[in-house]
């Protein structure tokens, strides 16, 4: 009998803070990644158990029936909000910063523009992550890949010519080639490939919740720092407080 052949599942979970607009500086995407099944199960039994410990604490009710609110990063406490973060970094932690002045102004003011360019960004997001976890041999590019792709339904979602999904296997599996510039990117996956994406609803995930949490402070650390000061000094406090990410990139 034939041995079955093994297949790596990579589980990136994504959520947003803040929006492509003039009106705000940054948009963030960040989430948390797991290179296992097991990795994943592990996290959201003990994220659960960091969850229900203090949920109660942010219920508007005297006499709490555990119909307690999403815990969000814009309702919790700094103690609890720290505590959780010291648990989300024990996995793989990633974030992409958007600097929306450098966005061209045809993208912000237009609504499918806009969906495309995020898109754009998610799929460079996930496509350098990926390189990454190779680069550091914690996956295989020669070996089949499941990539689980959950983000949060709220999020911008595409209305591009390609969706997230069909933009992502082209990108990953065969490359994309360039043909108004005459330049090609070459894929970083060479076996067979299986993408399940997923827009979840957030008070129904803790994954997402947990990248809920995660885009929230690097956004919130980003803005309370000097963010030109840090393009021109790798020693800035912003490299400092984000130090916490295992992964991260500036776009455009």
């Amino acid at each position: 009998m034939q041995e079955k052949e093994f297949v790596q599942t990579l589980y990136i979970n994504l959520d947003d803070s803040g929006k492509l607009s003039t009106n705000e500086e940054i948009l963030v995407l960040g989430g948390v990644v797991f290179l296992s099944k097991e990795e994943k199960d592990k996290f959201i039994t003990q994220y659960r158990s960091i969850v229900d410990s203090i949920k109660c604490n942010y219920c508007q009710n005297k006499i709490c029936k555990n119909n307690c609110p999403e815990l969000k990063h814009n309702n919790l406490s700094k103690n609890d909000k720290r505590r959780i973060i010291n648990y989300i970094k024990k996995y793989f932690v990633i974030a992409c910063i958007i600097e929306n002045k450098k966005i061209y102004p045809y993208i912000i003011n237009d609504k499918a523009s806009k969906g495309r360019y995020t898109d754009y960004a998610i799929r460079r997001f996930i496509k350098e992550v990926i390189t990454n976890l190779i680069e550091k041999k914690k996956m295989n590019p020669y070996k089949k890949v499941k990539l689980v792709l959950n983000i949060d339904e709220q999020s911008t979602k595409s209305n591009g010519y390609y969706n997230l999904r069909n933009g992502l296997f082209e990108e990953l599996k065969h490359g994309i080639t360039n043909f108004n510039y005459g330049t090609s990117y070459e894929p970083i996956l060479f076996n067979d490939l299986e993408i399940d994406l997923t827009y979840q609803k957030s008070n129904h995930s803790y994954v997402v919740q947990a990248a809920d949490l995660v885009a929230g402070t690097v956004r919130r650390k980003t803005l309370d720092t000097n963010f030109l000061t840090f393009k021109l000094n790798e020693d800035s406090n912003l490299l400092k407080n984000l130090a916490f990410l295992d992964y991260k990139i500036f776009l455009p």
